[in-house]
């Protein structure tokens, strides 16, 4: 549980770098507080003026918007596809130059044709 709440965590810091700025400044000031300075609820709550339940509310409705921008758009999942792309094209590169094979170099070009259609989508 503890490595999946972790998991969670960096999923919602990823989340919130790539659609921050979507969200209103109520929401960020609380994602800021709670995530980056690392404040509990109620520390959140009192910076805010607003309950420790209204915090929570806010947290779980910010995830849920986020999640909901992330199905709609889908930065998070190609930029996850062009570094698993990138990391696989490098090392095709590094065996093809020790050993010039061919083969290895057309995948290259498949991954690097596959890299720009990515990017034009």
């Amino acid at each position: 549980m503890a490595a999946n709440d972790f998991n969670d965590r960096i999923r919602f810091g990823s989340l919130y770098e790539t659609y921050g700025a979507l969200l209103t400044k109520k929401q960020q000031q609380c994602l800021e507080l709670y995530f980056c300075e690392d404040c509990s609820l109620a520390e959140v709550a009192e910076e805010m003026q607003v309950s420790r339940q209204a915090v929570h509310d806010l947290l779980k409705r910010v995830e849920q918007t986020l999640e909901h921008y992330e199905k709609i758009l889908g930065f998070l999942l190609r930029m996850e596809k062009t570094r698993k792309l990138t990391e696989e094209a490098e090392a095709i590169l590094d065996r093809a130059e020790k050993k010039q094979d061919y083969k290895e170099l057309n995948r290259l070009r498949e991954i690097l044709v596959t890299l720009q259609e990515t990017q034009e989508s």
